[in-house]
């Protein structure tokens, strides 16, 4: 038998492992393995929270009367006494005896009424009665409560306007207790204001004659106003202290002061909401806080006020607290429904408008006018404003020097938009000086947008 043996040469050999090789190679192409887990923590979310502030009032006018509004005479005040000092001054916290309280305010009062404790402290009962028995309006007074981070109480759903008197005479004064409560959050608060309008509406025989009187609107430096914090009760007491106390164009003035209005401090410390440390005093949240907006007439002739008016908005605005330093982030003013005044300008305050109808038989009154939004006014009077009538109307002719501007309506109008020396907001079609020629009793025109012949008939007036 003969042995053979297995002999490679050094190319086989290299060859063999070439193979070997190669077939390692092809089969790591085809496998892996690793070793794994994995953990899962589910229902995960982000929630912001909320900021929500809710809104009620109590508003109250007198007129010196101890039992007004008709409470009989049994249910009056006793002991009311009235302010004697130098005419157009009013008494201080230093005039008041131990067992008085001021009204309006103790720092500024024109009547006193006390129940002559025997322990010499006043009897806040007495204030209270008179207070409710001067009340004329209210909405939400008390009632204010979160619900699921939302406020029960808007001021959209309030009766407005809050402040509407038409006889004030000097003597008189009032104040709203406005009551507010931030769900959810903690928050710094401000008390916004803003003046509308201030007219003169003509001059009386006395008020022209009176030597205060003057250029502009008296109205605004003699009513004086006052603002606090307060405990809810409608008057001064304890360690109340007025932000305010001026005439009510100064204390205005001073709610516009940046446009976000006066600060109120809160209850809590800042850093117990989280805010910034050293700023003010936050406002808690899911509690009832209030403020008081008091103003009154000094005793005085007053003559230079007659038949003079203001409109004007208060509001409140909030912010978080947590945060923030409480220096305000919102730089618009408070405006209104509708618009913004200042967002349109007119040149000359408006004497009159006139609201016009395609036939004589046709009817259309002016309404609401206490709710015209005055969007610009100089010291005379409205420049710009909003306009309501209860049935359309298909022109309106405005009066302001020697001018006349009419707005023309062709599919009718209810409300509108009008700004001496100025087009239409609304696109509508606007002829200048066209009624010039025609008499202030029929100043509706006699032509129509397009200068074609057509009559117009005045329905309704409203002079300013």
């Amino acid at each position: 038998m003969v042995d053979k043996q297995f002999q490679l040469s050094r190319r086989k050999a290299l060859a063999a492992l070439g193979t070997i090789g190669a077939a390692s190679a092809g089969a790591g192409l085809g496998t892996s393995a690793y070793f794994s887990d994995q953990e899962t923590f589910e229902n995960n979310s982000l929630t912001a929270g909320t900021l929500d502030m809710g809104v009620g009032y109590s508003a109250h006018y007198s007129d010196w009367m101890p039992n007004a509004n008709g409470v009989p005479e049994d249910e009056g005040v006793p002991n009311v006494r009235m302010w004697d000092g130098p005419a157009g001054t009013t008494g201080g916290p230093g005039d008041l005896e131990p067992d008085e309280v001021g009204l309006p305010a103790n720092a500024a009062w024109l009547i006193a009424v006390s129940d002559d404790t025997d322990d010499g402290t006043p009897d806040t009962a007495i204030a209270e009665q008179f207070l409710e028995n001067t009340e004329y309006q209210s909405f939400n007074d008390g009632a204010l409560d979160c619900v699921d981070g939302a406020a029960n109480s808007q001021a959209d759903d309030a009766e407005r306007p809050v402040i509407e008197l038409d006889d004030v005479k000097p003597g008189d004064f009032g104040e709203v207790t406005f009551d507010f409560i931030l769900c959810d959050n903690p928050g710094f608060v401000w008390l916004n204001g803003e003046l509308r309008n201030a007219s003169e509406n003509g001059l009386t025989e006395p008020e022209a004659d009176d030597p205060d009187e003057g250029p502009g609107v008296e109205l605004l430096d003699v009513v004086k106003a006052a603002v606090w914090v307060d405990d809810g009760n409608n008057f001064q007491n304890g360690d109340e202290t007025p932000l305010a106390v001026g005439s009510i164009g100064e204390v205005l003035g001073m709610l516009n002061e940046e446009t976000l209005g006066t600060a109120l401090n809160g209850d809590i410390p800042v850093e117990e909401g989280g805010g910034a440390a050293g700023a003010r005093n936050c406002f808690s949240a899911e509690t009832e806080h209030s403020f008081v907006f008091a103003w009154w007439v000094p005793v005085d002739h007053g003559n230079e006020i007659q038949t003079d008016t203001a409109t004007f908005d208060l509001g409140l605005y909030a912010e978080q607290c947590r945060h923030n330093d409480g220096s305000g982030m919102n730089d618009e003013p408070i405006g209104g429904p509708g618009g913004e005044p200042g967002d349109i300008e007119g040149t000359q305050s408006i004497s009159f408008l006139a609201a016009c109808v395609d036939a004589p038989d046709e009817t259309a009154s002016f309404i609401d006018q206490n709710e015209w939004i005055v969007y610009d006014s100089d010291e005379d009077g409205p420049t710009a404003t909003e306009w309501r009538t209860d049935n359309p109307i298909t022109a309106l002719t405005v009066k302001y020097a020697q001018k006349y501007t009419t707005y023309y309506y062709p599919d009718g109008a209810t409300s509108g938009i009008v700004a001496t020396g100025a087009d239409d907001p609304d696109g509508n079609p606007v002829t200048t000086n066209v009624t010039q020629d025609r008499p202030a009793n029929d100043p509706c025109p006699n032509v129509d947008a397009q200068g074609n012949q057509k009559e117009y008939y005045q329905a309704d007036k409203y002079e300013y």
